[in-house]
């Protein structure tokens, strides 16, 4: 099977290609020679260079300690006379000195560091110096001590020489003076300067470091000490070095050889800097450089030319192959040769592309059942099996197919079996994508379930919004009687504090109308700062009174009002809705975690639904440790009407409306949550500073009326009365009338000063009424009164001329402070 498989892959490589590829192995192969030679002859280079400087030192050592022999064996020769036979020699050590040309001076000095005898040249040393240093060396050290001094200069601009001397005994064995030579370094210079070194240097040093001489002179270097290094460890182990090294004198790279020179405290080095040594090696390189470039352009262009020629033959074969696949390769259908568990696909047309994503060659070598979906690839296989055991028959299904991207895509599957046909020798199938149609009708059939639960939750809302406008109604009368009743009844008697309790139910009752019609979409929420630490500590009151035995509230709530712009009763049902379904999600019990803190984004924040602006935020958190979702679930929570709660248990607008709210708020909302691990839900809404301190409405007296006569019309005549009686107590003169067409015929009876108008009235509405007033009069001050309030009555309200709306239930307090305020601005 394996090499089957390789043979398959190798037939599909084509051969310009393949030739190609040997092409640049070849290639590679010439380069990793090349840099191999470079490589050997960088070493041989370094080698024979070595060897080279080797061998030149040795010499060079051996000739300097010959040279040197002949000045020490006068030396011994004087060292072993005694100083009464000295003066006796003079002439025989002239003649022997006239053969050592490279002695200049011969001297020797008795104990105290007198000169006793000089036989040539000038003196060694500065007269007016007391003790020479050899002879200080000489008193102090041993018999047998042979002493090289330091590098001297005769006199300015004169040659240079150094002492090389030996220590004198008397009879009794005692110091008795010492003998000198001064021997001329340039001597030693001239049989160096002899040597062709190229850029190479020749250099005598001390055993101590100090420079006697160098080839070529590095300038005033002479007798200064060097560290050794490397260097001097080297001979000092091994009595020679040898290798790469940091020069002391030029501070460059070199090579160099070093070997002391036999008896005599001295070195002898030579070498050269690593550009001269290097040289013959880039020279050598540049060669090898230009042949392998010449080489491989050679072989690049003949294997060009070869694969040119394989291209046009492959193009020809293209061409003719075109032409047979052309029915196939136009076809909607996607076709799919394939022998099953013997080498898979063998072809697939283009199709494949457009419906899979696939390539041929990404399929071919494959088996057509890795594409079906797991759910479905078991009936799948059953079919395929029973389909090889009959030659020719045909099965068609419905299946999901996996695209390149990871989705699925319906198709409708045509297998027939030819394996048996010898032009053929396969299984054909046929692939129609039905994807759309799948989809359509999944879309339908979603629509109208979305329909009909739109349906239900629309004649609900209506439902919601008519019962809230007869009880506004109903408020109306209530507060407005309970409000005299508390203006009239004696301070702290039980009728006031009766008058009072009905004043706050009957205002419950008005926030409750609120909310209900909230929750019917029939108006937006009031916008204003609220502490949102307040809400969500009320709206938790009322769940930890809900809360199953088995689950267990925390908090963590801060000290400081967090305030943020938003309508409290909104607030208040996304704390709620996010805690309930955090319960829901928890049958089995759990922690339902809810904090609130301040959080300061620095920038922006892209989550899943929402995006995050920069700025400070109040973050409220709502987490659970209950079931989880999986991403497909969290993908549609905020969808209006999605649900995973049973049939009748959710309407799915939960979280849409908790979704609403938020945005409508400038905010964002950060879900995160882990199948069997639970969820948290992160509601971002903008901080906003403390909002100033307003004084209670209670605090300033409501303006009274000077006998102004209004026109108080509505539909309900328990409201007209009672709204007549609060203008009475404040002061004005009431007309009531119980429709628009009354209303009208009011007007033109008599002088109005004013008008307040319930909006939903039958016949005539407060709008069209206004509408009507206005042309009579364009200055007529009209108050709208409305359960229902929005940005679309109000553009409505507007533009019919209304001066100012109210929402019911209306208190008498709100009434005559509007009435105070349009009677103002039309005076």
């Amino acid at each position: 099977m394996v090499f089957l498989k390789v043979r398959s892959r190798l037939s599909r490589l084509p051969l310009g290609r393949a030739l190609i590829a040997l092409g640049f192995v070849l290639v590679g192969i010439n380069i990793a020679s090349a840099i191999w030679d470079v490589r050997k002859a960088y070493e041989l280079n370094e080698r024979r260079a070595l060897r080279n400087y080797s061998n030149m030192t040795r010499l060079l050592a051996e000739q300097t300690a010959a040279s040197l022999d002949s000045v020490d064996l006068i030396l011994r020769s004087l060292q072993t006379k005694p100083a009464s036979e000295l003066a006796l020699l003079e002439g025989k050590i002239g003649d022997e000195l006239s053969r050592i040309p490279y002695i200049a001076a011969l001297m020797v000095l008795d104990a105290q560091g007198g000169l006793v005898l000089r036989f040539s040249g000038t003196p060694a040393f500065d007269p007016e110096v007391p003790e020479p240093p050899f002879h200080t060396v000489h008193r102090d050290g041993s018999t047998e001590t042979l002493y090289l001094g330091e590098p001297y200069r005769v006199a300015p601009g004169g040659q240079w020489r150094v002492m090389l001397s030996r220590r004198l005994n008397d009879a009794k064995g005692e110091f008795g003076g010492v003998v000198a030579a001064a021997i001329d370094l340039e001597a030693f210079d001239r049989l160096y300067r002899a040597i062709d070194l190229g850029e190479g240097f020749i250099t005598l040093l001390s055993n101590k470091g100090t420079l006697i001489t160098r080839v070529p002179d590095p300038g005033n270097a002479r007798g200064r000490k060097f560290p050794g290094g490397a260097i001097m460890s080297g001979v000092n182990r091994e009595g020679r070095f040898a290798g790469w090294t940091t020069s002391p004198i030029s501070e460059e790279r070199v090579l160099l050889a070093t070997t002391a020179v036999r008896a005599f405290p001295l070195l002898v080095a030579s070498g050269s800097n690593e550009a001269a040594v290097l040289a013959p090696w880039r020279d050598e390189a540049w060669l090898v450089f230009d042949r392998t470039l010449l080489t491989s352009a050679a072989m690049i262009g003949l294997i060009a030319l070869a694969a040119w020629g394989l291209a046009r033959r492959e193009r020809a074969l293209a061409r003719s192959w075109k032409r047979y696949q052309a029915m196939i390769e136009h076809s909607s259908d996607a076709l799919i040769l394939s022998r099953p568990t013997m080498g898979g696909i063998l072809y697939a047309s283009p199709a494949i592309e457009r419906l899979l994503g696939f390539k041929t060659d990404e399929l071919r070598g494959t088996e057509v059942m890795d594409l079906i979906h797991p759910e479905q690839r078991e009936a799948a296989i059953k079919l395929r099996t029973e389909l090889m055991q009959h030659p020719g028959k045909v099965s068609v299904d419905e299946a999901r197919v996996r695209h390149k991207d990871g989705s699925y895509r319906w198709v409708e599957l045509t297998r027939k079996n030819l394996l048996e046909e010898p032009s053929v020798r396969a299984v054909v199938f046929n692939f129609r994508d039905i994807t759309e149609r799948k989809q359509a009708d999944v879309e339908r059939t979603r629509l109208e379930t979305r329909l009909r639960q739109a349906e239900k939750l629309e004649a609900v809302g209506r439902l919601a919004g008519g019962i809230a406008h007869d009880f506004n109604n109903i408020l109306g009368g209530i507060l407005g009687y309970a409000e005299m009743l508390a203006e009239n009844a004696p301070a702290g008697s039980p009728l006031k504090r009766y008058a009072d309790n009905v004043l706050t139910g009957a205002n419950r009752a008005s926030g409750l109308v609120s909310q209900i019609l909230s929750y019917s979409r029939s108006q937006r929420g009031k916008r204003a700062p609220v502490d949102l630490g307040r809400i969500v500590a009320e709206t938790l009151e009322l769940v930890r009174g809900s809360l199953a035995a088995n689950i267990r509230l925390e908090t963590a709530l801060p000290q400081e009002p967090v305030y943020v712009i938003g309508d409290a009763t909104q607030l208040h049902q996304v704390t709620m809705n996010l805690c309930t379904n955090a319960c829901h999600a928890m049958t089995a019990g759990g922690v339902l975690r809810v904090m609130l803190d301040v959080q300061s984004i620095e920038a922006e924040r892209s989550f899943a639904h929402t995006t995050l602006h920069a700025g400070v935020y109040a973050r409220l958190t709502v987490q659970d440790t209950g079931v989880g979702m999986e991403e497909a679930t969290l993908a549609r929570i905020f969808e209006p009407f999605f649900t995973t709660k049973e049939v009748g248990k959710g309407t799915g607008l939960g979280l849409a409306l908790v979704y609403g709210i938020v945005t409508d708020s400038s905010g964002a909302i950060d879900v995160a949550s882990t199948p069997g691990r639970g969820s948290a839900f992160s509601i971002y809404l903008p901080r906003v500073e403390a909002p100033a301190a307003v004084e209670e409405a209670a605090a300033s007296p409501v303006a009274r009326g000077r006998g102004e006569r209004v026109l108080v019309v509505d539909d309900e005549e328990a409201l007209v009365a009672v709204t007549s009686e609060v203008l009475k107590h404040f002061g004005y003169e009431p007309v009531g009338c119980s429709d628009g067409t009354a209303a009208l015929a009011a007007f033109d009876n008599g002088h109005i000063d004013a008008v307040i108008a319930d909006e939903v009235m039958p016949g005539i509405s407060g709008t069209q009424l206004a509408r009507a007033l206005r042309q009579r009069r364009a200055d007529l001050p009209i108050v709208l009164v409305s359960g229902y309030t929005g940005p679309i009555l109000s553009e409505r309200a507007l533009a019919a001329g209304v001066t100012e709306i109210l929402k019911k239930p209306v208190q008498s307090r709100d009434i005559a402070s509007a009435l105070a305020r349009v009677l103002r601005k039309a005076a």
